[in-house]
């Protein structure tokens, strides 16, 4: 481990095992109507999107709207990502993670039940044919991880862990490593040093970067230093369109749609500006989650 953050930066090397530095991904897609309205604009533009992330629990969506979302994504070689509910915030027994003290226990699960739901919600999404789940908890990775070395989930079920699971250097990224994630969403603001070592500590993973941030969380974009964080965290997906909204939870309506698009234009100019090899990753890497027909 460095001793220090003035460390020499150096590219990282390495590509997706089928090709490719980098994807785009895509933030607080929750419905099928935003989904559809998102791809279409993307399509209209020209811009390339690997895969969606759905942020506030499958489990809000009924059966018919995740398998029209599913197809979708399918029919379009794109991937879909959803994330696993129940959460703290939706919890009965997780009253205290409302409180002014228990939001810094993140969105950790404190019950059995919410664990055994967290697992039905994983059959039910897989079985309708996602293959990139979410997880806010360590706990529920490894539970995920033991089902799908099992058998009972797909072995191609691809396993991320948000921002809220808070990784933060590259001791904790290996953790969630060893205990079965795929993608590792880090914490937003973290300079091009630990980053560095995190790419370094953890070979194995794809490094899933927020490239500009929601106002509630600093509002910061970071589309000046893409070129840098492509070089030293290949294989990594650019997690583009945050900073069209003030908080994940706001409602998300056609200008939204239309300033994340814009943020995609953005960033991906920046990059091709920089002149430095990177390129798009493979239509065949399982990293991109496109939905499987059941």
């Amino acid at each position: 481990m460095p001793y220090s953050d003035e460390i020499p930066l150096e590219a990282s090397g390495r590509e997706f095992a089928d090709g490719g530095h980098y994807g785009v991904e895509i933030p607080v897609v929750n419905s099928f109507k935003v989904l559809e309205a998102t791809l279409g604009l993307l399509k209209e533009e020209g811009l390339p999107v690997t895969r969606f992330n759905e942020t506030l629990g499958a489990f809000l969506l009924s059966d018919s709207e995740v398998r029209d979302m599913l197809d979708l994504c399918r029919e379009s070689n794109v991937g879909m990502v959803f994330a696993l509910g129940p959460r703290p915030e939706y919890d009965r027994k997780a009253a205290f993670y409302r409180g002014g003290f228990g939001a810094s226990q993140g969105r950790r699960i404190n019950n059995n039940d919410a664990l055994a739901q967290s697992a039905e919600e994983a059959l039910r999404l897989t079985e309708m044919g996602c293959r990139g789940l979410i997880a806010y908890d360590l706990g529920v990775i490894r539970m995920l991880s033991e089902m799908r070395k099992a058998g009972v989930l797909p072995a191609e079920l691809m396993i991320k862990s948000s921002s809220h699971c808070i990784v933060s250097n590259p001791m904790t990224s290996r953790v969630f490593y060893e205990n079965g994630v795929n993608s590792i969403t880090t914490v937003h603001d973290l300079g091009l040093p630990v980053l560095q070592d995190i790419r370094k500590g953890s070979p194995e993973l794809t490094i899933d970067l927020p490239t500009d941030v929601y106002g509630s969380k600093g509002g910061f974009i970071r589309f000046y230093e893409v070129a840098e964080l492509v070089q030293i965290c290949s294989p990594m997906m650019l997690k583009i369109g945050a900073s069209a909204q003030s908080h994940p939870h706001d409602p998300v309506n056609e200008n939204t749609i239309r300033q994340r698009v814009q943020r995609v234009a953005l960033c991906l100019e920046y990059l091709s500006k920089s002149g430095i090899e990177a390129k798009y990753i493979s239509d065949l890497s399982p990293q991109r989650c496109v939905p499987v027909k059941v």
